[in-house]
C-alpha cells in the first residue's frame, strides 16, 4: 500500500515497539491440528481434519496431512522459547477437542494426558512471561461426532460443546483469561458445506448434502454453541477467574468493482458484508439474520420448489446471543471488489447464488487491488484498507467493545524446489507485516473523537436537576462534580469513539 495513506507520516522503516501503547497486544498465532502433529499419540481421538485428509488426500494440495507436521507436540518447550526470543507477549493457540475429550462427549471420558500436555504448555508460557490466549475449536471436531449426528449439523452439539468448554475453563482457566470459542465460522461453514473443501466435505458435489440449506443450520448451530458458552462462562467462572470470551470472526474490505458512484456493485459490497461477516456479527448484535439474508436465502431452490426457510432463534437463544462477547476478534488479511451478480438460468442453487455478488482482485482495467504475495496467491497488500473495515465496523454494527487482530499475515507459495536460504527470503511478508503494523498505529493516533456541544452540556445539567436538588447517579468518564453543578463553557474531555485497538497476532 502506497506509503502516502499512512497518516502518521514517518518513515516504512520508522516503524517502533515504541509507537504503541505499553499494554498492546503482540503475539502469534497458531491451530492445533496445523502445527501439533501427534494425531494419534496419549489417547487422542480422531478428529474431522485427521480423517478427512488421510481418506480424501486429492483434496489437499499434494496429498499432505497433519499426523507429524512441525511436531510442537514433541517439541513444545522448545517452541516456546522460540516465541519468547521473539520477544511477544501474547501467543493464541487452539486446543484440540478430540485431545482433551477423544470421544467428543464428557461421557466417553476426559484423556488426562491431553489435559496434561495443556498445561504444561500454558505453564510453560507464563513462566516465560507470555500470556496463553487460547481458541476452544478451531475446526477440528472429534470424528465420533460428525459420525454419531453429523456433528454442527445437529443442534446436539450445543450441549456438548458447552460440557467440553467447560472442562477446559475448570481445567486451566486459573491461567487463561482471554479465551476464543470458534475461530472464523464463516470459513468453517462455507469450505466444509458449500465448497466441499474441508471437513467433512459436504457441499459442492456431495450427493448427500443440502448446500441450500446445511450451511445456515450449520451458522446457527455455531452461534448457538458459541453463545451458550458465552453465559456459561460468565455464569459459572467470570467471577471466581475474571477472564474474559471474544469471538474471532473473518472478512476482507470489499469495494465496488467499479466505483462507489456504481449503484449495482455498491449493492454488491452490502450483499458481501452481509454473507461473510454480517451472517456472524447480525445475530450477535441483533440476534437475527442480515436482512439481504433474509431476502436471498429463502428463495425457492431446485430441491426446496416452495421456497427455504432459514433457522429461527428462540428467545432464549436471542437473549443469549445478543452481546455474547467481550472483545471481538478480527482476522484479515486482504481486500476484494465485489461485483453485482448477472441473471442466473434457472433456480438458486444454494449459498453460492444466494449472496448475489462476485469477488474480483482486479478492478474492471486489470489492475490488482494490493500488491500480490505470489503469482496465484489470494492474498493481496492492502493494508490500509484494514484501517477503513474497522471504521466499518464499528459503525455498521455499532460495536463498542475491543477489537483484537486476532490474524494477520501473508503466505509463501509452497515450492519444495527452494533452497533453504530462498525459504528464509521473505521480505514481502516483512513488508506486509510493517504496513499493517502502520495501519495499525494510524487507528490508534488518529482515533476518532466526539465533543459534546454546549447545549448537549445544558441539557445534561437538565435532567440532573431535580425538584431543586441533583439527581444522584454516576458520573461519567471524564466528569467532575463541578460540571453537573455549572454549565461548562469548555467542551467535556472527548469521549472515545473507537476504543484503543489492540493486536494479538502480527
Amino acid at each position: 500500500m502506497a506509503h502516502e495513506l499512512i497518516l502518521s507520516g514517518k518513515d516504512d522503516h520508522d516503524i517502533k515497539r515504541e509507537d504503541f501503547p505499553r499494554d498492546f497486544m503482540f503475539g502469534v498465532g497458531t491451530s492445533a491440528y496445523q502445527v501439533e502433529g501427534a494425531w494419534n499419540a496419549d489417547g487422542k481421538g480422531l478428529s474431522t481434519w485427521d480423517c478427512f485428509t488421510l481418506r480424501h488426500p486429492e483434496k489437499i494440495s499434494n496429498g499432505a496431512n497433519a499426523c507429524v507436521t512441525v511436531d510442537n507436540y514433541s517439541k513444545m518447550k522448545e517452541d516456546v522459547q522460540l516465541l519468547k526470543k521473539m520477544g511477544v507477549n501474547y501467543y493464541r493457540f487452539s486446543l484440540s477437542w478430540s485431545r482433551i475429550l477423544p470421544g467428543g462427549k464428557v461421557s466417553m471420558g476426559k484423556n488426562l494426558e491431553g489435559i496434561n500436555h495443556y498445561n504444561k504448555l500454558i505453564d510453560e508460557l507464563k513462566a516465560n512471561d507470555i500470556e496463553p490466549f487460547v481458541t476452544l475449536f478451531h475446526w477440528d471436531l472429534p470424528q465420533a461426532l460428525e459420525e454419531e449426528y453429523r456433528g454442527f449439523l445437529s443442534s446436539a452439539i450445543v450441549d456438548d460443546f458447552v460440557n467440553y468448554a467447560e472442562i477446559c475453563f475448570w481445567e486451566f482457566g486459573d491461567r487463561v483469561t482471554n479465551w476464543v470459542t470458534l475461530n472464523e465460522p464463516y470459513r468453517y461453514a462455507f469450505s466444509g458445506y458449500v465448497e466441499g473443501s474441508y471437513p467433512p466435505g459436504r457441499g459442492a458435489k456431495n450427493a448427500e448434502s443440502d448446500p441450500e440449506t446445511e450451511p445456515y443450520i450449520v451458522a446457527y448451530n455455531l452461534l448457538n454453541c458459541h453463545a451458550a458458552t458465552y453465559r456459561k462462562y460468565h455464569e459459572d467462572f467470570k467471577d471466581l477467574q475474571k477472564g474474559k470470551v471474544g469471538i474471532t470472526l473473518d472478512t476482507n474490505f470489499f469495494k465496488p468493482y467499479r466505483g462507489p458512484h456504481n449503484k449495482d456493485d455498491v449493492n454488491a459490497v452490502e450483499y458481501a458484508y452481509d454473507f461473510m461477516f454480517g451472517w456472524f456479527m447480525e445475530p450477535l448484535t441483533k440476534a437475527c439474520w442480515p436482512e439481504n439474508m433474509e431476502r436471498f436465502a429463502t428463495s425457492a431452490t431446485a430441491r426446496h420448489p416452495n421456497g427455504r426457510a432459514l433457522p429461527t432463534f428462540s428467545y432464549d437463544q436471542r437473549s443469549k446471543l445478543i452481546n455474547s462477547y467481550d472483545f471481538l476478534g478480527i482476522n484479515y488479511y486482504t481486500a476484494n471488489y465485489a461485483k453485482i451478480r448477472g441473471p442466473l438460468a434457472g433456480v438458486a442453487s444454494g449459498y453460492e447464488t444466494d449472496r448475489q455478488y462476485d469477488s474480483s482482485e482486479v478492478d474492471p482495467n486489470g489492475k490488482p487491488i494490493g500488491e500480490q504475495a505470489y503469482d496465484g496467491s489470494w492474498v493481496y497488500l492492502c493494508a490500509h484498507e484494514l484501517v477503513e473495515l474497522l471504521l466499518h465496523i464499528r459503525k455498521k454494527y455499532r460495536v463498542t467493545k475491543y477489537i483484537v487482530i486476532t490474524e494477520n499475515g501473508s503466505p509463501d507459495k509452497n515450492d519444495t524446489k527452494k533452497t533453504y536460504e530462498q525459504v528464509r527470503d521473505d521480505n514481502y511478508r516483512i513488508k506486509y507485516i510493517k504496513k499493517h503494523l502502520e495501519a495499525i498505529r494510524t487507528a490508534n493516533q488518529n482515533n476518532l473523537q466526539r465533543y459534546p456541544k454546549k447545549s448537549a452540556l445544558w441539557f445534561k445539567k437538565f435532567l440532573s436537576i431535580e425538584n431543586g436538588g441533583h439527581r444522584k447517579r454516576a458520573l461519567t468518564n471524564g466528569e467532575h462534580e463541578d460540571e453537573v453543578d455549572d454549565i461548562l463553557t469548555e467542551a467535556d474531555e472527548a469521549t472515545e469513539f473507537i476504543p484503543r485497538l489492540k493486536k494479538a497476532r502480527a
